[in-house]
């Protein structure tokens, strides 16, 4: 091998490395925003005049307050974005619900409403 090959195979390692790094970047900063909007959710849960306020239905509130001391789960993670406004889908014990967030800042969301379905 010349120079001019090892330098190549350099520049190359370098650009693999790079997109590699990006890449592991943008998973953690996914899975970080995931867990903010899980503590969003949690941390609405905490106070039953929250619940009362968010819940659609007065069944999702009754529900909620029974079980509000139990935590969250994600069976399969499904999250939508429609005019600024997320859904995010989780479970307490064996109803799921939907959570309806609102991004405040670049960590911070704010649960509008609940809906169990």
């Amino acid at each position: 091998m010349d120079n001019s090959q090892v330098a190549i195979a350099e520049i190359y390692g370098g650009i693999l490395i790079g997109i590699i790094l990006i890449i592991i970047i943008f998973l953690m900063l996914n899975d970080v925003i995931r867990n903010r909007m899980y503590s969003a959710c949690n941390r609405t849960l905490s106070s039953t005049q929250k619940i009362h306020r968010l819940s659609v239905d007065s069944k999702t509130a009754e529900y909620l307050k029974r079980y509000h001391h139990e935590s969250l789960y994600r069976v399969n993670e499904y999250i939508s974005k429609k005019d600024n406004i997320i859904r995010y889908r989780l479970c307490l014990r064996k109803r799921s619900f939907d959570f309806y967030l609102k991004k405040q800042n670049l960590w911070n969301y704010k649960v509008l409403a609940i809906q169990m379905y």
